[in-house]
């Protein structure tokens, strides 16, 4: 896809990813919607793009008000025109024991994580099917492939979108539109501060955001896995599922901790 002039939309985009995500368009011609709740960082970051000739407009979002993302697209193309790509980057964390979990934290990892992907998602996607072009990229994780202790609910939150996402190209591949889930490793943002983790480990912000541009600009479907020497992996949980469920248990020996849920 050729990105100047082009229109995304990117949630969670106040920090993290998010920000880093539409930085990285934006410094390629691509005229940014800034969604998230914290409209104050939102436009902080809009100015810095347009300080830079960039195009950016900040919109308050919240991913679990469908009804707000239903009317984002209409304020999108009143800005800009109408949408190409979209990023569904906002999520949140969800460790710890799951019999430890109440219920609403339980329903607000889904909610957030599940169904503020698919509601965006669902808003947009029928614009790109009727124009015959789009990008939808899914920010999953690679905890949506494995499924690492102590984070029952949120790896099973990234597993639904990475899911999702393939079940999803195949619907929209033949019409042009493409579905792609990114899944990072290890990454410390605000919302996942990976304490005790060394830094040698984690990947930086900057990292993703430029192998989403890539997806996007490439048209790779339906996933992506950063870095990319993690994805044959994969083939280890499968064809040696003992060997592999002995490695996940002693990690959790070591004393595993994931970030804990709100």
């Amino acid at each position: 896809m050729e990105l100047r002039d082009k229109v995304a939309v990117i949630t969670g985009a106040s920090s993290g990813i998010g920000e880093a995500t539409a930085l990285a368009f934006a410094k390629r011609g691509v005229a940014v919607v800034l969604a998230a709740r914290r409209i104050e960082r939102l436009e902080a970051l809009a100015e810095r793009i347009e300080r830079t000739g960039g195009r950016a407009l900040a919109v308050p979002v919240d991913v679990t008000d469908r009804d707000r993302l239903v009317a984002l697209p209409s304020v999108v193309t009143e800005a800009f025109g109408p949408p190409d790509i979209l990023v569904n980057n906002a999520g949140i964390p969800g460790g710890g024991e799951f019999a430890e979990l109440s219920y609403e934290q339980i329903e607000r990892l889904v909610r957030t994580n599940v169904l503020g992907a698919m509601y965006a998602t669902r808003a947009f996607l029928p614009g790109m099917l009727e124009r015959g072009r789009g990008h939808v990229v899914n920010v999953a994780s690679i905890a949506g492939r494995f499924a690492p202790p102590g984070s029952s609910v949120y790896t099973a939150t990234k597993h639904a979108i990475v899911a999702f996402s393939e079940g999803l190209n195949y619907e929209t591949e033949p019409r042009r539109v493409l579905v792609t889930a990114v899944n990072p490793a290890l990454v410390r943002t605000e919302g996942f501060p990976m304490k005790g983790v060394p830094s040698f480990l984690l990947l930086k912000v900057d990292t993703v955001a430029e192998a989403i541009v890539g997806v996007v600009r490439d048209r790779i479907a339906p996933e992506r896995s950063v870095p990319r020497f993690l994805a044959p992996f994969q083939l280890f949980r499968v064809l040696t599922p003992p060997l592999y469920r002995w490695g996940i248990r002693q990690l959790r020996r070591t004393g595993h901790r994931s970030t804990p849920a709100r």
